[in-house]
């Protein structure tokens, strides 16, 4: 059986090009309109929990200004060493730390924003954001954005792509602690937390019907390759070949009749004392 998916022994999509993938898919200008609408603005401090390479991070920094100060979060080495020197600055800050442990800071943080990141911690996302607030300041902000039915929101698929499609979900849940409906649970979480002033907001980050653009079929075709050879499916209706099968993903997301949405549903709260 697969090793459960533990941030700091195997991250599910981890391989030689998911940097370039994160960055592709980060919209700067939508990560600085939803940390808006959170609440976080000039001159915050803020911690962005799972940023990757910076790019997250860049955008909120731009959002907080000189007179603000963001640091972004991440387990992987290599990629914070990217982030630094890309982004790193006065104002802009990178620590390798691993989630599955509480990370303090000196100084308290004004907000904290994590975004595509949850999904990663199905089984343990409540343990996650306590770990991930512990040193936000009473009365400040946490913001939680994830998706909601991951990669299966489809029209127009054959029945055996269908169905081989949520075996693998299904596998990666069971053996990989992913979650594809971790957007629906972020309100529960920061209730559950005792969080005030609790606000949601739903979004639409997926739309693709028509030709589709490079960068989502890159996106989509990197999950195939790298989440679904890892998730042990046997890929029966395909003869055993996963070969097979993404020749046919590939021919679907191709085909402009084709129509695929995956929901972003956003949640924030204010930590009480």
């Amino acid at each position: 059986m697969p090793v459960k998916n533990r941030q700091s022994q195997a991250y599910l999509m981890e391989n030689q090009e998911e940097g370039k993938r994160l960055e592709l898919k980060t919209d700067k200008e939508a990560v600085k309109r939803q940390a808006a609408w959170a609440g976080i603005g000039p001159g915050m401090r803020v911690l962005d929990v799972g940023c990757g390479m910076g790019i997250t991070t860049q955008a909120l920094a731009e959002l907080v200004g000189e007179n603000g100060h963001v640091t972004g979060l991440d387990f992987s080495e290599e990629r914070l060493a990217i982030a630094r020197e890309r982004y790193g600055s006065d104002h802009v800050s990178f620590v390798c730390h691993d989630i599955h442990n509480p990370y303090q800071s000196d100084k308290p943080y004004d907000a904290m924003w994590t975004r595509f990141f949850l999904e990663y911690f199905r089984a343990e996302q409540q343990q996650i954001i306590v770990h991930s607030v512990a040193s936000l300041k009473t009365g400040g902000i946490a913001c939680l954005a994830d998706l909601d039915n991951n990669s299966l929101g489809h029209s127009g698929m054959s029945e055996r792509l269908q169905q081989t499609l949520l075996d693998v979900i299904s596998r990666l849940e069971k053996d990989f602690d992913f979650d594809p409906y971790a957007g629906r649970r972020l309100y529960g979480h920061l209730y559950n937390l005792g969080f005030q002033d609790l606000a949601c907001t739903v979004e639409i980050h997926h739309l693709i019907y028509g030709e589709i653009e490079e960068k989502d079929n890159y996106n989509w075709l990197r999950k195939v390759e790298v989440a679904a050879q890892k998730s042990g499916c046997p890929f029966t209706a395909y003869g055993g070949s996963f070969e097979a099968f993404h020749s046919e993903v590939q021919a679907f997301m191709s085909d402009p009749r084709r129509f695929t949405y995956t929901p972003l549903i956003i949640a924030r709260g204010i930590k009480t004392a």
